[in-house]
Parts: structure tokens; sequence; C-alpha cells
């Protein structure tokens, strides 16, 4: 009898474990010393809010919040000297690593949506800001100039013009992106970022969007904007 509680306090002691919605975002940076917040949009706020923080002085972080319904995106400000974007998408496998004296190199692993919409980010970067860079410097040129002639006007236009399409190629690629993955909580990300000039777009991209999951941090925070 005696072992039937105990299996049986076991059993409701692993599913409570199993249903909370406390999100843990752990770590270590190596020689850090001072106070890292855990930030987040929330549903029907405005602006970043500060969801939990430690004051760190072993280096080890240990984040954890029941404020968040995954996926969600956050930052985590590490003591003033660099703040991490990233996509929370599991509940207990974020982990933070760097060094204190490096805070341009510390890293944050454990989230597969953050490293797919990382290869996408980079896809962008390559296709679009990559070519646009030589634009930009020529246009910048010719404005730094005090006076400009006739072809000088001439060019800034014909700069202006590729800088234009480069845009538009980019905005259209992500909408046939988003058109083409309905169901992705990845497309919510993209809407939020690379159609935040259009809210017309976005309105009528969401409409489309067939997500299970509507009570993502995301999905509420996105659908709060849109609707």
């Amino acid at each position: 009898m005696k072992r039937i509680c105990l299996f049986l306090v076991a059993v409701v002691l692993l599913m409570s474990g199993c249903n909370s919605n406390k999100v843990k975002i752990r770590g270590e940076v190596t020689g850090l010393n001072g106070t890292v917040k855990l930030m987040a949009e929330l549903p029907g706020q405005d602006g970043m809010v500060v969801l939990v923080q430690q004051d760190v002085k072993d280096g080890k972080i240990d984040l954890q919040t029941e404020k968040l319904q995954i996926p969600a995106r956050v930052w985590v400000d590490i003591a003033g000297k660099n703040t991490l974007e990233f996509i929370v998408d599991t509940k207990d496998q974020i982990w933070i690593k760097g060094k204190s004296k490096f805070p341009d190199q510390i890293e944050v692993k454990g989230s597969g949506l953050d490293i797919e919409y990382a290869k996408l980010k980079k896809l962008f970067k390559e296709k679009y800001e990559g070519p646009l860079e030589p634009i930009d410097k020529s246009i910048q040129k010719i404005l730094s100039k005090e006076k400009r002639s006739t072809d000088d006007e001439v060019m800034l236009s014909v700069y202006q013009l590729q800088r234009l399409r480069y845009i538009r190629a980019r905005a259209n690629y992500a909408k046939n992106l988003i058109e083409a993955n309905p169901t992705k909580e990845l497309s919510l990300f993209l809407l939020q970022d690379e159609l935040r000039d259009s809210l017309d777009l976005q309105k009528r991209l969401f409409q489309k969007l067939t997500i299970e999951n509507k009570e993502s941090n995301v999905y509420k925070t996105v659908a709060g904007k849109v609707q």
C-alpha cells in the first residue's frame, strides 16, 4: 500500500511538472556580475515589459517566469553590456553561454524556431541587404555633395529607384513565404518584422493564417496589433 501511495505521489509530481507554465532560461556567462533582465512584449500592453530579473554574482543565469506562453520573442539584458534577442519555443531547454569580457559573443542555444528564423534572416541579408549596401553608399555620396550636378540628380534618381525595387522585392518575398506557410508560427515573426510598414497587408495576411496555437505570446501580440 505504501508503495502504491509513493507511486501515485510521483505520478502527480511528474504530471504537475509537465503541465507547468513556467519558462526557464538558464546559462552561464563567465565573469558576469550584475543584473540580468528577461523582457518581452505582452498582449494588451505597450512597449517592453520586464518579466523577471536576477542579480548574478557567479555567472550563473536562472530566469524563470510564468508570464509567457511559448513560442515568444524575448530580450535578455546582460548587465547593460549586451541585449540578446531570440525566440523561446521550449520551456526548459534554452541556454545562454559566453564570457562577460566578450559581450558581443554571448550565444543563446536550445530554440529550434530561433535557428530556423536565423537561417531565414541570413537569406534576407544575402539576397537583399548585401546588394543594397553599395547602392546606399552611392546615394549617400551624392547627398553629401554641397552642389549636385544634373548628372548627380539623374544618378540619384536611378539609385533610389534601384533601392525601392529591392525593398519591394523583399516585402513580396516575405509575403509569398507567409502565404505558402499559413500554419507555421514562423510566419507570425515574418509578418511582424518584414511587413511592419504595411498594416493593411499585415491584416490581410493574418486573416489567412491557420495557426493552431492561438494562445502563444507571439500570436496574441501580433493579433493585438493587426486586429
